[in-house]
């Protein structure tokens, strides 16, 4: 874990940069806690604060090349094996070189190239004194994040968005209204996707480096989710099952103990089983932090974390989040996040995470964040089945999940229809426009077309939408600052590469199987995973915990923002249908998972725009002791 900032500056006059580079790296202290490190010439200023994991870094060459390096690299050895091809008998030993050191390395053997041949978490800043450019990139899924933003066309970065508005106190904060009204209804539209709350700070994209020289910056796209049309396979849980254990293994790398956490859930619970189930007698027990409700009127998962637990001899620790609320520590979360976050368990999770880093010796915890959006749970195979003309199948299949959709004819009979009958009909339609059309250039959607040109299955589809929506994007960098402003490094094995890429090409038949989604790691971990946790289908719901902490804790705060100082929200939301919401949730203890949602963000939003100019009896939500 990195903090990671710079400036390129303008003209060669940046008489206030260094002091601009130290405000930015004390902005984000909390990324910075075993140190900070400083380089400026000229021409550039490159700033890196260190929470050392043994991985991350900060470096600087004979010949004046310049790393600022925020992750983890999983290809280290085959990057040394390349490099040293590359150099022939002439080539330098790469083999001791710290991932920071042979980031450098690669660099100046691959130029701009050099993001296409990594593998791993990362967000890079790397000073070029030849060609007196910056080069910034971002891992290909997004895990680590990183800004920018261009103030007279001097471009300043950081890790966080904290990070630049300290750079420049003096400039105002202009507030994007399309970004909080988008944001009140739940919506990230695509066209938003490097858009931010500010107006002129964007976000460096996934899968994207940029390049920055004196006046100029560009961003380039290096990768991109365009898999190939599903394939056949024999053994889909076996191979994946030798994937999933790859991405565990390299997220175990550094000078830390690493745990994990353990919901309970098919993702948690498969990656702490698989961690026992494969150490050796030698090594030390896995340490499990499981979050769960004292509270008799809130479920949580605690048969599930006790299967796992019991099976395995692992250290375990819970920490009850009864007592949080769903706007516990609202003002610092905003704070620490720049901007409002998309979900409502920022409290619980933020608390919980401060408890085990608390108690924790090691810095590195792995997470199951990203199981269900990799993984994918199938559900396109009953739109495959009906547009294919399986509707025997197709009415088996939904025989087999009545218990959870209710009675099968009116799915069956809405999919014959909208998959079935008339997608059919529309091709047809379609077929003379497009043989008219043959031969013209035509761009191609990689959502729904696969690279050779045919139409996408539907599942595939549907899977490649979830994982590159923009939420998706902006749930990890929320988690990131979490995780950092807690004092640790959360690693996500659901989110390694290789297992993106292998479950993008699954058949629909192999995600869903015998009234069960997600039956590719269920297949997986048969044998490894309890049963009682490997065969559930359910998931637990914060919902109910969350209504009722509102009305318990946070009946101040609601009536704060959208009672009486409606001022603030008023332009970006439906305030009329916000009261009836919360009217509703005093009155019923009940409240629909839609309007819940909007009514936290609703709040969430107010408390932020509150922040610049609070009247001076405005509740403050202060720290948990």
């Amino acid at each position: 874990m990195s903090g990671i900032c710079g400036i390129v500056p303008a003209t060669g006059d940046h008489s206030h940069g260094v002091a601009m580079l130290e405000s930015a790296l004390d902005a984000m202290a909390h990324r910075c806690r075993d140190g900070m490190s400083c380089f400026h010439d000229e021409h550039v200023l490159v700033g890196h604060g260190l929470l050392d994991t043994g991985c991350n870094g900060f470096a600087l060459d004979d010949d004046g090349y310049v790393v600022a390096f925020d992750g983890r690299l999983d290809n280290g050895d085959q990057l040394r094996a390349s490099l040293r091809d590359a150099g022939g008998l002439h080539a330098p030993p790469f083999d001791h070189l710290s991932d920071t050191r042979l980031l450098l390395a690669a660099y100046r053997t691959l130029g701009d190239a050099l993001a296409e041949h990594l593998l791993g978490d990362f967000s890079i800043a790397i000073w070029d004194p030849v060609k007196q450019q910056l080069y910034l990139a971002r891992d290909q899924i997004g895990v680590k994040p990183l800004f920018y933003r261009i103030v007279d066309d001097a471009l300043l970065f950081a890790s966080e968005i904290k990070g630049l508005l300290a750079m420049r106190p003096d400039l105002p904060t202009e507030r994007r209204e399309a970004a909080m009204a988008a944001f009140v209804q739940g919506e990230f539209p695509d066209a938003d996707r490097d858009r931010t709350f500010f107006a002129d700070i964007y976000r460096l994209l996934p899968g994207h480096y940029a390049i920055a020289t004196r006046g100029t910056f560009t961003t380039h796209c290096y990768w991109r989710l365009d898999a190939d049309a599903p394939v056949p396979r024999d053994d889909v849980g076996g191979e994946f099952r030798k994937l999933f254990l790859e991405a565990i293994r390299r997220r175990l790398r550094g000078n830390s103990a690493v745990g994990s956490l353990l919901s309970g859930g098919l993702d948690s619970s498969s990656i702490v089983s698989a961690m026992a189930s494969s150490r050796a007698d030698t090594d030390p027990p896995v340490q499990a932090f499981s979050l769960i409700f004292s509270d008799p009127d809130v479920e949580d998962e605690r048969d599930f974390i006790a299967a796992v637990v019991d099976q395995y001899a692992i250290g375990h620790a819970t920490v009850d989040c009864s007592g949080v609320s769903g706007l516990a520590h609202a003002d610092a979360i905003l704070g620490e996040q720049d901007q409002p976050p998309a979900g409502p368990n920022g409290g619980i999770f933020r608390y919980f995470l401060k408890q085990i880093a608390a108690d924790f010796s090691g810095r590195v915890i792995l997470h199951g964040h990203g199981g269900d959006e990799v993984i994918s749970h199938g559900g396109g195979l009953f739109g495959e089945l009906a547009a294919s003309g399986q509707w025997r199948k197709l009415w088996r299949e939904l025989q087999a999940v009545r218990h959870v959709t209710g009675a099968p004819w009116p799915h069956f009979r809405r999919l014959v229809w909208r998959r079935g009958i008339r997608r059919s009909v529309g091709k047809m339609l379609d077929y003379p426009a497009s043989f008219l059309m043959r031969g013209a250039a035509v761009q191609r959607d990689p959502l729904t077309t696969a690279p050779d040109g045919r139409d996408r299955p539907i599942e595939q589809a549907a899977h490649l939408k979830k994982l590159s929506s923009p939420i998706f994007a902006h749930a990890l960098e929320v988690i990131d600052i979490e995780a950092a402003c807690a004092g640790v490094e959360l690693r996500m094995p659901f989110l390694d590469l290789d297992v993106v890429r292998f479950c993008i090409t699954v058949e629909a038949q192999e995600k869903w199987q015998d009234g069960r989604p997600r039956s590719v790691l269920r297949n997986a971990m048969d044998g490894v995973l309890p049963e009682k946790v490997r065969l559930r289908t359910d998931k637990h719901d914060f919902a109910t915990h969350l209504r009722q902490s509102l009305l318990r804790f946070d009946r101040d705060v609601i009536d704060e923002a959208i009672l009486k100082r409606p001022d603030l929200i008023l332009p970006y939301c439906n305030l009329a249908e916000l009261r009836a919401d919360w009217s509703d949730l005093r009155m019923t203890g009940e409240l629909d998972g839609l309007a819940l949602m909007r009514l936290w963000r609703a709040v969430m939003l107010s408390r932020w725009l509150a922040m610049e100019n609070p009247p001076e009896d405005a509740p403050y939500l202060e720290e948990a002791a």
